[in-house]
């Protein structure tokens, strides 16, 4: 893993938004660097910015939705960003939190996270995938990342310098190798559980009653009796059932009986009841008889006046229809010699329409001759004039005029921004006037906070002691001179008098008179402070603006340049006027030929109009002269047809209609020949109806002399005799639903009675008992509570051998479980014995012991490039102490602690690496940061530990040291240099090489 570049906007000290491109010169040209800057200039917020980019948190602080220490005060968002590159891939993780509405003092918003790879595909935007897809991709989580690529120097002198308990701790905490001890004592867990729960199998099983042989016995007799018993009493209790339910259908057809001859009863008085309706309809019978014959002789006599009617109606019809063919004839005479008149007037029109259209011809001949020399005249005078080329050129002198009058505006606009730079630049420099004296105030009234509060703390203690004296009076008062003190046992009390004169009020008022005054200091310095940040916010936003302000002034000089360059002008004013003057002379000439051009084709229109009134005017009089002809023979058949209808008319004998009436004469002749065919029809219908009611009258008087005759063979003496008996279809309906309704009643109720007697009989034969229904439920009733007794009886005998066959088949599952489990806990057991332990310490060691040796072997070849002069070894006795071998003193053991600084430093930062290369031993780690532990070094030993850490920049790693040592910053170039501005509290970062 290699880090590519980082990017931080307002992280603690660090106000603003700053840029780190190790890809960049001068990073590209070596593989060391310093990061350097005073004390609490923001040196280490780098590499906090490092860890919140990829991991959200630092080693220092965290953050959260609620709480966010890193955002540099009064401001309202910050971000970090991380460029880097694993295996030949480039990623970069974002991480940004901002305020509400952009507010310093805003509520925190949720942080936005975002993984990318550099080609812009994004491959989490959650953070807990985020921080998942970090750790897959590098191989390092948080923990890992902090120990293998920012290393603490001085924390492996501590791991050097430890005893063995201390250094497994370490070592523990260092790589992560405590999830050994927590195997360790899972496994002493697991063993003791599993011990457990065999005891418990075990207890189980000795818990289990069992019946013995005598009483499965007597168990299994008792069973078999209760059994016979239940069989003999259900046997008696099915025959009572029967007999009950013989004693039941016998009293039910009793009753049934009796209902029965009940209906037959009601159904023969209903028949007497209704015997006057049932009479009206034994007289329908014989009428019903005569009924044909009546109806025929009234449909004859029907018909024969219908048909008496029919003829007066059509007699009347023909003549209305005659007087209406007199009235067509005489209407339709007049409408045709209208018309002979109107064919006369339109051929006389159409001869004076070809007169018209005569001299209109020769008049659009002349001025078709006329528009011949204004057209020739144009067109000699655009022949030699080019249009375009002067629209072309028209065009330019606009354009150009355009943008000159831009650089005029721009000039103007120069002039503006130039004043407005002065006016910025001056506001600047009385907000640093402003700020001067703030600094100095704050320091002081900071001193005398400072000074206030050491004061409070002696006023607070000053007033315990007292208030502790004022406490113990009583016990004072209780000694007595050359008495033994209860306490420490003096016999002298020389401070009693000076103990009992103590008052506290004076201490009181003096802490409360501090306290106020500490109050105001604060209160002050709180009003300093507010208007420092005040102050100082509106000279970054000055400061922001002047910035701007140029930007725009360069980008706008340099645009004007480019114009006047490209223009070729020295005075725009003069430019503007005599590029007006000629657009003016070329807009009138374009104008002058603009119109001829129109004119010349307003005349080209007019022509081609002339042209076409005379191919109409020829064509109008080609038609009159087709139309003529034709005219005059639709006069000719006009006056024949007139003629025609007026001689119908005058055959016919009518007066002239009173009405006069104007209709076409198209429809009068399909009236004719709708009356025509109306009155031929009607003199056939007449002729028809003459000829029925000859029939008709024949008809009538043969049913006449049917019907008399049937009348005086029948029962009725007269017609009205008859009339009588007959009855309308509803009540014929009705006499006939209830004379069958009656008698339904009548069979139903004889048939019922019939079948309940047959029952009754049946059922009284049988003679099962003579016991009431009431005695014999009684006793159903006392068999069934015996039988129920019975069962239950039954049922507790099954269960108690039921159960205890259970409880055998439960036992020896519990011996196979037991002997299962037994197994098991002697494998736990074993493994219990190999590497479990209460505390975890038996294989956390032998953990630890391995991975200190993987560290040893790391470490020495560390030590081969740093100095090849020292090798680390394991002691011969304690597996977790170490000791140094001298190579150049024929391997001599030392111990850690006699090591030199030099020599300390350099096991130390070999240490260091080897334990980067173990923590990341899934992943390669090509950038490096220590974190300080130089300065703690002498001259001779730092010289040692810059020459070792060129030797390690050999190996193609990129190395970063935090570092405020003025020697290595003279043997390292290429520096981050981390400033603090004078009195603001901010610092910026400056890349030099």
């Amino acid at each position: 893993m290699k880090i590519l570049s980082v990017r931080l906007q307002n992280l603690n000290s660090l106000r603003g938004e700053w840029l780190i491109d190790f890809r960049q010169p001068p990073f590209n040209q070596t593989n060391i660097f310093a990061i350097t800057g005073p004390t609490g200039a923001g040196k280490t917020t780098i590499l906090d910015a490092i860890c919140l980019a990829l991991y959200h948190q630092t080693p220092r602080l965290k953050t959260s939705p609620t709480s966010n220490e890193l955002m540099t005060r009064n401001t309202s968002e910050c971000l970090a960003e991380v460029e880097f590159e694993v295996a030949g891939v480039g990623y970069r993780a974002f991480w940004s939190q901002r305020k509400a509405r952009g507010q310093s003092d805003g509520n925190l918003q949720a942080a936005k996270t975002e993984l990318a790879k550099l080609d812009g595909t994004i491959l989490a935007e959650k953070t807990s995938d985020k921080l998942r897809l970090v750790a897959d991709i590098t191989g390092l989580d948080f923990g890992r990342f902090t120990k293998s690529m920012l290393l603490a120097q001085g924390g492996f002198a501590a791991f050097l310098n430890a005893d063995a308990n201390e250094r497994a701790e370490l070592l523990e905490e260092l790589t992560g190798t405590d999830i050994y001890g927590r195997i360790s004592e899972q496994v002493f867990i697991d063993c003791r559980e599993q011990k457990n729960q065999l005891e418990l199998l075990q207890a189980r099983a000795g818990a289990v009653e069992l019946l013995s042989e005598e009483q499965q016995q007597q168990l299994n007799a008792a069973l078999v009796a209760k059994k016979l018993d239940l069989t003999a009493q259900q046997q008696i209790l099915v025959k009572q059932r029967h007999t009950q339910n013989w004693r039941q259908q016998l009293d039910k057809a009793q009753q049934e009986l009796k209902q029965t001859e009940q209906e037959v009863a009601r159904a023969v008085n209903a028949i007497s009841a209704q015997q006057t309706e049932l009479a009206r309809l034994s007289a329908w019978q014989p009428a019903s008889q005569l009924a044909p014959l009546y109806s025929a002789l009234q449909q004859a006599i029907g018909q024969q006046q219908q048909s008496q009617q029919q003829q007066v109606a059509l007699k009347q019809q023909l003549h209305v229809a005659a007087q209406q063919q007199a009235s067509v004839l005489w209407h339709g005479a007049q409408s045709l010699s209208q018309q002979q008149q109107h064919s006369a007037a339109k051929i006389q029109q159409l001869h004076q329409q070809q007169q018209q259209l005569t001299q209109q011809h020769q008049t659009l001949t002349e001025q078709r001759q006329a528009l011949q020399p204004l057209m020739q005249q144009l067109s000699a005078n655009l022949e030699d004039i080019n249009l375009n080329q002067l629209r072309q050129q028209q065009q330019q002198q606009r354009d150009k005029q355009h943008r000159l009058q831009q650089l005029k505006q721009q000039l103007l606009q120069q002039q503006r921004w130039l004043l407005n730079q002065t006016h910025l630049q001056q506001q600047l420099q009385q907000t640093e006037l402003a700020l001067a004296p703030l600094a100095k105030q704050l320091l002081t009234l900071r001193q005398r906070y400072k000074m206030l509060q050491e004061h409070i703390a002696d006023k607070k203690q000053l007033l315990q002691q007292q208030l502790l004296i004022m406490q113990l009076s009583e016990h004072r008062s209780r000694l007595q001179p050359e008495q033994p003190c209860p306490l420490c046992g003096a016999t002298e009390h020389p401070a009693i008098e000076h103990y009992n004169q103590v008052n506290s009020l004076a201490a009181e008022q003096q802490l409360q008179s501090k306290e106020a005054e500490l109050q105001l200091t604060q209160q002050d310095g709180e009003t300093l402070s507010k208007k420092q940040a005040a102050l100082e916010a509106e000279q970054q936003q000055l400061q922001q603006q002047l910035t701007q302000q140029q930007q725009q002034l360069a980008e706008l000089n340099d645009t004007i340049q480019q114009q006047l360059q490209q223009d070729k002008v020295s005075d725009i004013d003069i430019a503007l006027t005599a590029l007006a003057d000629e657009s003016l002379c070329t807009s009138q000439t374009l104008t002058q030929l603009e119109q001829w051009q129109m004119q010349l084709q307003l005349y080209k229109e007019q022509q081609q109009q002339l042209e076409q009134q005379q191919v109409q005017n020829q064509h109008q009089q080609q038609l009159l002269l087709q139309q003529l002809p034709r005219l005059q023979e639709q006069h000719n058949e006009l006056a024949q047809l007139q003629q025609s209808w007026h001689q119908q008319w005058q055959a016919m004998q009518q007066a002239e209609p009173a009405t006069q009436t104007r209709a076409e004469f198209s429809r009068l002749n399909t009236e004719l020949q709708r009356l025509q065919q109306q009155i031929q029809q009607g003199q056939g219908q007449l002729q028809m109806l003459q000829q029925q009611q000859q029939q008709l009258d024949a008809a009538a008087m043969l049913a006449t002399q049917h019907w008399q005759q049937a009348l005086a063979n029948s029962v009725f003496s007269d017609e009205t005799a008859f009339k009588n008996a007959l009855l309308n279809p509803d009540e014929l309906q009705a006499l006939q639903q209830l004379q069958q309704r009656l008698q339904q009643a009548e069979i139903a109720a004889k048939r019922s009675f019939s079948d309940w007697q047959q029952r009754y009989q049946q059922l009284a034969e049988q003679q099962l008992s003579s016991l009431s229904l009431d005695e014999l439920n009684h006793s159903v009733q006392q068999h069934d509570t015996l039988i129920q007794q019975l069962s239950a009886e039954q049922g507790q005998l099954q269960q108690q051998l039921e159960s205890d066959t259970a409880r055998r088949n439960s036992q020896q599952q519990l011996l196979q479980n037991i002997a299962q489990q037994q197994i098991q806990y002697e494998q736990w057991q074993r493994l219990n014995s190999l590497i479990g332990s209460a505390d975890g310490a038996r294989y956390r060691r032998f953990a630890q012991s391995l991975t200190l040796k993987q560290l040893i072997v790391l470490a020495n070849r560390q030590l081969a490039i740093l100095h090849n002069r020292y090798q680390l070894a394991r002691h011969a006795t304690a597996e977790l102490e170490l000791v140094v071998l001298d190579t150049w003193q024929a391997d001599s053991a030392r111990d850690t602690k006699t090591l030199s600084g030099g020599e300390s430093f350099l096991v130390s930062l070999a240490l260091a690496l080897a334990l980067s290369d173990l923590v990341s031993s899934k992943t390669r780690i090509d950038s490096l940061f220590l974190d300080e532990g130089f300065g703690t070094l002498d001259a001779d030993t730092l010289d040692s530990a810059l020459s070792a850490l060129d030797n390690l920049n050999a190996t193609g790693k990129m190395i970063g040291i935090i570092s405020h040592v003025d020697a290595l910053k003279q043997r390292i170039s290429v520096q981050i240099k981390v400033e603090k501005q004078q009195g603001l509290g901010y610092s910026q970062i400056k890349i030099s090489s």
